[in-house]
Parts: structure tokens; sequence; C-alpha cells
């Protein structure tokens, strides 16, 4: 939520929905859902969310906003976690050989999870190894270009850099 709540306060309203689903826009006082036919509110009447409240609640079980509407209680959207995708998914595998020989197998592999940003324990949890290992490589890969790295509160994300990206493809 920390990063949410920077994206409201720097960036207002609208900029906070398009970052939950890129399918949400915020005018004045409604909160439209892109569906098939063009912009439309997420119930026939257009509810209005001004002076209702709503509540925003992340999930791991949602692939897009997905919006409950009861006209007795305030809105409520459910909206994909950060990082969800660490949580269920198998590590992808590593096919490029050319990718293996320069960087070895577990650097080629922590590098292709990466496409998502994930602090240390992530790809650790999912690749059943040490934060310590990953935290070891992970550090070759900063120090070589390949991966960027933000501070979150208390933990450091990384992510693929351009050149990253490219190395992967």
């Amino acid at each position: 939520m920390r990063a949410r709540g920077r994206v409201l306060a720097e960036q207002g309203t609208g900029a906070l929905f398009a970052s939950l689903d890129p399918r949400l826009s915020w005018t004045g006082d409604v909160l439209c859902l892109v569906r098939r036919g063009g912009m439309r509110p997420w119930h026939s009447d257009g509810i209005r969310i001004a002076g209702r409240g709503l509540v925003l609640a992340p999930t791991l079980f949602a692939g897009g906003a997905q919006p409950m509407i009861d006209s007795s209680l305030p809105p409520l959207l459910f909206y994909p976690l950060r990082g969800r995708a660490a949580i269920s998914e198998e590590p992808p595998p590593v096919t490029g050989d050319a990718l293996i020989r320069l960087l070895g197998r577990a650097r080629a592999r922590l590098l292709l999870l990466l496409a998502e940003p994930a602090s240390t324990t992530e790809p650790a949890h999912r690749l059943g190894v040490t934060p310590g290992a990953v935290s070891q490589h992970l550090t070759v890969l900063y120090d070589a270009g390949l991966l960027g790295r933000t501070r979150h509160g208390r933990s450091v994300r990384y992510s693929r850099t351009e050149l990253g990206d490219e190395l992967c493809r």
C-alpha cells in the first residue's frame, strides 16, 4: 500500500487508479472501467463514488480490477497485488544456451525471473535457495548493469534494465 499511497500523493487520483489497472479511469466522481465497447461506469446506472467512499482491496486472485457494487454499501474494488507472480508461478525455464554460457545457469534464471521487480526474498523463495545466495548473484548482475534497484521502505527491489531486457530476448 505504501507504493500506492505514494502514487496518490505525488500524481493524484487518476494515476492511482491507472496504476491499479490500466483499464481504470477517474473522471470527476465516477470511476470507469474499460470494457468491450469503450468506457462505461461499473454499473449501468453510473455509480458515483463521491460521498460514498471506496474500499480498495489488494488480492492475489484477481487478474485485473474487479469491482463489487452493492447499493447499500460503499463500492469495493479488488486489484492485483504487486509482486503476486512471485507466489503462484513456477520459475521460467532457462532455454537460451548462449545466456547460460554467458552468465551461468543460476544468474540466467534469476535474470529471467526479474521481468517483474522483486526483492531478494521473492526469487529465493521461488528458486528454493537462500536469500544470501540470491543476494550475491543480484550484486553481480547489478554491477554488470543488467539490473537496477530501488528502495521501497525496508526492502530493495531489483528489476531488469534495458540492457537486461535485451539480453533476455
